[in-house]
């Protein structure tokens, strides 16, 4: 299991809830660096849509001329992945609680560290097309709550692939 790879966990935590469970059980450096290509890969099209689509940097240029913004693009650029990053961090945690509420009452045997982990696997399907919406100009109304009930319902799919406590 520590020898898998990036591209088959991103492929399998789409569609594999079996491997979800599995994945619980990798070390939390994958984990992390996993959540953070996730967290490139959502914040990507935001960029392809500022810097080559719009073009628009009117929120940053009010009084900068063209050599400003060279310098402030960028930062705000290094800014933003940021942000996202940490708030893909704390999703991750919230949802995690909620993951612990679920595995109580399928009575599965998850510590927090696990459900962490489940989470982090299980979030990559809403969070890349919810990264790709804005991408191609797809408002959807409540979008934060269909994120969420969509990586609710992958988490409550994968902790019941979960062997049952033994008594």
């Amino acid at each position: 299991m520590r020898k898998i790879s990036i591209y088959t966990l991103f492929y399998k935590s789409i569609y594999s809830f079996k491997d979800l469970a599995k994945f619980r059980f990798l070390d939390i450096g994958k984990t992390i660096k996993y959540v953070f290509i996730l967290a490139t890969i959502y914040f990507a099209p935001a960029i392809i849509k500022l810097l080559l689509i719009d073009r628009d940097f009117s929120q940053l240029s009010t009084n900068f001329d063209k050599g400003s913004l060279a310098i402030i693009v960028p930062i705000y650029l290094i800014f933003t992945y940021v942000l996202y990053s940490g708030l893909l961090f704390i999703k991750i945690s919230f949802i995690a609680l909620i993951a612990l509420l679920f595995a109580k009452g399928l009575k599965r045997t998850l510590p927090y560290r696990n459900a962490w982990r489940l989470t982090a696997f299980s979030i990559t399907l809403p969070t890349i097309l919810f990264g790709f919406f804005p991408l191609f100009n797809i408002e959807i109304p409540y979008g934060i709550l269909y994120d969420f009930a969509i990586s609710i319902i992958y988490i409550m799919l994968a902790i019941s692939k979960m062997p049952r406590v033994k008594k």
